[in-house]
């Protein structure tokens, strides 16, 4: 605990929409020289949700995330060792992924399907922040299919047909198959004014979507301040942060383009 207490006092303040004083390559190197060993493997736990969201850039060619715990030769080397770095095989979920589709267009097309396993393997296997984190990130992502669904005209029972029917979001989403429009469980009420405001616009709506990712890890943490779940906690909203700012940049290139193609 006293360690967290050091470590947590030196951290700077954070706030979406801000460039944080500590970026995140400071940040990781700030840990490695101060967090023990236990709380390094946790930090690594933790961005194994960014190497997953980087199979998909390595599918699609697009950048890698830098921030992931693996850099674009050592995901490439691990994919063909269907095994982390100096870590055990693959889990099931993800070497059946692989054997299954073999085309990185098909592995890009059902990418979801591994994102929705990863998420609810860590779920079951972490504990403390990290079990609450990537629970909250399954069920955010689930209520989105719900409202989009609706959206589009398309059958929720088909949109979940690989997700378990007796899993309280998933079944609560089912139970609406047939109602013309969607309404979120109670804890996830902010969503629905979020999606009516942004639905058509796609950069807009995935800002908005950081900016309530990031006020509900707040949450997680609570009064725990010093705490290894602090540290957690912060690195989660930090990458928010960084990923909210880039998103602004994306934003910003797309209406220089739409000016340099006549296109108002």
């Amino acid at each position: 605990m006293k360690q967290y207490y050091f470590l947590a006092s030196l951290l700077p303040h954070l706030e979406i929409g801000h460039v944080p004083a500590l970026g995140y390559p400071e940040f990781k190197e700030f840990l490695s020289v101060n967090m023990s060993d236990e709380g390094l493997e946790r930090i690594k736990r933790f961005l194994r949700l960014v190497d997953i969201e980087n199979l998909r850039a390595l599918w699609t060619g697009e950048p890698i995330d830098p921030r992931g715990n693996l850099n674009q030769e050592e995901l490439e080397q691990a994919v063909i060792e269907l095994s982390w770095p100096g870590e055990e095989e693959f889990p099931d979920y993800l070497r059946e992924f692989l054997q299954k589709y073999h085309s990185n267009e098909e592995k890009a097309d059902n990418f979801y399907l591994l994102m929705s396993r990863f998420l609810e393997d860590e779920k079951e296997n972490e504990s403390g922040f990290l079990k609450e984190y990537f629970n909250f990130e399954r069920e955010w992502r689930l209520v989105m299919v719900g409202f989009r669904a609706k959206k589009l005209g398309k059958r929720v029972e088909v949109e979940l047909q690989f997700e378990d029917p007796t899993d309280p979001i998933v079944a609560q989403i089912l139970a609406q198959k047939d109602a013309k429009f969607y309404e979120p469980p109670f804890e996830y009420k902010e969503l629905k004014p979020i999606f009516e405001e942004f639905a058509n616009a796609p950069v807009e709506l995935h800002r908005a979507l950081y900016e309530y990712r990031f006020d509900l890890l707040q949450d997680f943490f609570g009064s725990e301040i010093f705490s290894l779940d602090r540290i957690l906690g912060y690195a989660a909203q930090l990458l928010i942060i960084e990923k909210w700012l880039e998103l602004n940049v994306q934003k910003g290139i797309e209406i220089i383009d739409r000016i340099e193609e006549g296109v108002q």
